[in-house]
């Protein structure tokens, strides 16, 4: 399904595949009086009942059964997915049951089958009889058939995916439908959509932090992941307004296909990790040839909040999304003012994003060592206005997968508003130094700005760009002897995508020594910077 539910002037398509059941953690949380907005929770009760016959009255009429080959006719299920959350718990095979209803008033002939076949670990059962395809399953009008699955898994071998998944189609004169299984293949958290609360319109999600409670209150908490298991993402696991999750060193963290994780208005995350120890967001395939590649899963989504709160990033990789972060004012009404809530990055690797590493708009971000690599659009696109501080940082976009148009970097101040309306957007007080964008286009480097409101305070030093468009304007290159176009950043390995500065690279010793910002002192390796008595260039100090 292709949704184009986040608005943008830079405008990403996402191919999103949303299919946790509810949670039951132990009470801990308040009640929220701060008036947050949220989602609200829709628990809406569907009851199907089913009529079922005895044999001798299938006897009795089979006489007078009429069977149409009409198309157009549809089944109904009891269950749109089968999810086995047991199998560790279990030492035999685990089965499950739904049912298929002809609501038609005549009989119909369905052809059932396994999508996976004799190679999924899922078996069927259809009647009573056993096996991965059936060919006219005669369903009376009105009538059901039960449908039996089985999964059996091996749970000694520990390279099996996080989810398994396979689809028993039915096909009733020519129209196609599909009920789901999901089966967890390995031993984790997983954070699994509750249908109660769906939403038309928005992505299936379910609550990792907040929710309401049974008197339909908001809850408002702080949730921690520990490092003990794997965590898996289906669908959007939300951080509520008034919430906050924190994540702790070595979590990994796996989505499944189109989810993400969505970090609501006033909500926080804080993924804080030590070198060495880092937090991983990643796709859910383990096998070798997902391990870099891109578009497994969509995005992590942060929102804008108060001054009070800021969403954090340490020492944590992001790879193979669509987008790595996406941060804006959302939902963007018009004349809303750039986030108070600031997004920081410490020591943080984005990498082989099909769309997009960093996508923001009107937001407030604070980088220090940051590499964004490989995107298929953009590796930093930051537009609406904004307000920006990035030190010490490399966009490196080498992507190779087809011919990409955009620069690496992208920055613009025009704001587009929920009724579609454009607006401009200050970006005050923003600084850029010490980095390096480069990449295999002749323009890496873009800033689009419209005329009626040009960015005030906006500066970038000490960096190297490689770029087609002037840096000749004092107003924002007010260091025109720091600014180095085109120069050969001599990266180690970049078809291994190794980032690092080589001996011969043009960045060595042109950064600004300082050490106001004591989050660069060392850098993404936690290398002590000006051993030699200078300092490079991006995220990484040359070690010999």
């Amino acid at each position: 399904m292709v949704r184009e539910w986040i608005f943008h002037t830079v405008t990403v398509t996402s191919t999103v595949q949303y299919p946790q059941e509810p949670r039951n953690d132990p009470p801990r949380y308040r009640v929220n009086n701060r008036d947050e907005p949220s989602l609200p929770a829709l628990r809406t009760l569907r009851p199907i009942l089913f009529l079922l016959l005895t044999v001798g009255v299938l006897s009795a009429c089979r006489k007078d059964v009429k069977f149409t080959d009409e198309s157009g006719i549809s089944l109904d299920f009891s269950k749109d997915t089968v999810l086995f959350d047991t199998i560790f718990t279990t030492v035999n095979s685990v089965t499950k049951r739904f049912l298929a209803r002809n609501p038609s008033s005549n009989a119909v002939r369905v052809d059932i089958s396994l999508e996976g076949g004799t190679p999924s670990p899922f078996r069927i059962n259809v009647d009573g009889a056993s096996g991965i395809s059936f060919s006219d399953v005669e369903i009376l009008g009105g009538d059901s058939v039960f449908i039996f699955v089985e999964a059996n898994l091996d749970q000694s071998n520990t390279s099996n995916p996080f989810i398994f998944e396979d689809h028993i189609q039915f096909n009733t004169n020519g129209t196609v439908q599909e009920v789901l299984l999901l089966a967890w293949g390995q031993d984790a958290h997983f954070i699994y959509p509750t249908p109660e609360i769906a939403i038309e319109g928005l992505p299936p999600y379910s609550y990792i932090a907040g929710g309401y409670d049974e008197n339909g209150m908001q809850i408002c908490e702080t949730v921690t992941w520990t490092n003990d298991l794997p965590y898996v993402i289906y669908g959007y696991g939300v951080v509520d307004s008034c919430c906050t999750l924190i994540i702790e060193a070595g979590v990994q963290v796996y989505v499944h296909g189109g989810g993400g994780l969505w970090v609501l208005h006033s909500g926080q995350i804080k993924a804080i990790a030590d070198v060495g120890q880092e937090i991983v967001f990643q796709g859910d395939r383990l096998e070798p040839f997902y391990s870099e590649l891109p578009g497994q899963w969509d995005r992590i989504w942060i929102n804008e909040g108060p001054a009070e709160n800021s969403n954090e990033f340490s020492n944590v990789l992001i790879k193979n999304a669509l987008i790595g972060i996406q941060c804006e004012v959302f939902p963007p009404y018009s004349g809303s003012p750039t986030s108070d809530t600031k997004l920081i990055l410490n020591n943080v690797k984005i990498r082989n994003c099909s769309a997009a590493g960093i996508l923001s708009r009107n937001y407030n971000i604070v980088a220090n060592n940051l590499l964004v690599g490989d995107c298929g659009q953009y590796g930093v696109a930051l537009t609406g206005g904004g307000k920006y501080a990035f030190d010490h940082f490399t966009i490196a976009n080498y992507w190779d997968y087809d011919i990409r148009q955009t620069p690496a970097f992208y920055l613009n101040n025009v704001f587009q508003s929920f009724d579609g309306g454009l607006e401009v957007h200050d970006i005050p007080n923003s600084s850029f130094i010490n980095g390096i964008v480069s990449g295999t286009n002749a323009n890496e480097f873009q800033l689009e700005f419209n005329d009626l409101q040009l960015p005030t305070g906006l500066n970038f030093r000490y960096m190297m760009l490689r770029t087609d468009q002037s840096t000749n304007n004092p107003s924002y290159f007010p260091l025109q002897t720091s600014i180095h176009r085109n120069q050969n950043a001599a990266f180690v390995d970049v078809p291994g995508r190794n980032f690092h500065i080589g001996g011969g690279s043009y960045a060595r010793g042109r950064a600004f020594p300082g050490t106001a910002n004591a989050n660069t002192v060392f850098d993404l390796d936690n290398v002590l910077r000006g051993s030699d008595n200078a300092w490079d260039l991006g995220c990484y100090e040359y070690v010999p």
